[in-house]
């Protein structure tokens, strides 16, 4: 992969057709099941938080001023606030996303990757190479969004725009997997 800056990693780079799968656990309870989805739970709020981001991107959208206007439009004009409050949102989520995904990188993790299987251990490697594409995005993302605070032109809110799409993407792909293989070690080995 590049430096982040010049291609916009997306749900191919996640490789979903080289995921392994967790060997069922034998044994395991109704109750560990509940337990396990807890990390379920954790997810729905980023989602719920990305929902607003994507809110506010539409609302940008379809704004009442022409991105061509805008370079020449006052400070105080609603569109450049929602730019502005688009920043701020992303950021918030971006901050939210990076310390969920390194809880899980120092404290779930090697929890479950020492009381776990092999199988179980080659999923977690695969989780942390799909972190690496996560960030990435983020780290576009926040770049994009601080360009689009400085030049809330057309072109930066569509390059802002797409780079949400693919960490939307990429995040729900991500999640997905990581709820469905974790689940059961998650219920009987605990680590959340």
């Amino acid at each position: 992969m590049d430096d982040g800056m010049n291609r916009r990693p997306d749900v191919a780079d996640l490789d979903e057709a080289a995921r392994p799968k967790a060997p069922r656990i034998e044994g395991v309870t109704d109750w560990q099941r509940r337990n396990g989805r807890q990390l379920a739970a954790i997810h729905r709020m980023h989602l719920q938080q990305m929902g607003q981001v994507r809110r506010m991107m539409d609302s940008i959208a379809t704004g009442t001023v022409a991105p061509a206007a805008l370079a020449q439009a006052v400070p105080q004009m609603e569109m450049l606030r929602n730019y502005r409050q688009f920043g701020n949102l992303c950021g918030q989520e971006c901050q939210f996303l990076d310390y969920h995904h390194g809880a899980e990188e120092h404290q779930v993790f090697p929890h479950l990757e020492a009381r776990g299987s092999d199988g179980l251990r080659k999923v977690i490697a695969k989780l942390r190479e799909e972190h690496k594409v996560v960030h990435a995005l983020l780290e576009r993302l926040y770049a994009d969004a601080v360009r689009l605070v400085q030049d809330p032109g057309a072109d930066a809110f569509d390059e802002a725009r797409q780079t949400f799409e693919a960490l939307e993407r990429v995040v729900r792909s991500h999640f997905g997997y990581e709820e469905d293989e974790l689940e059961e070690a998650l219920g009987v080995h605990g680590g959340l």
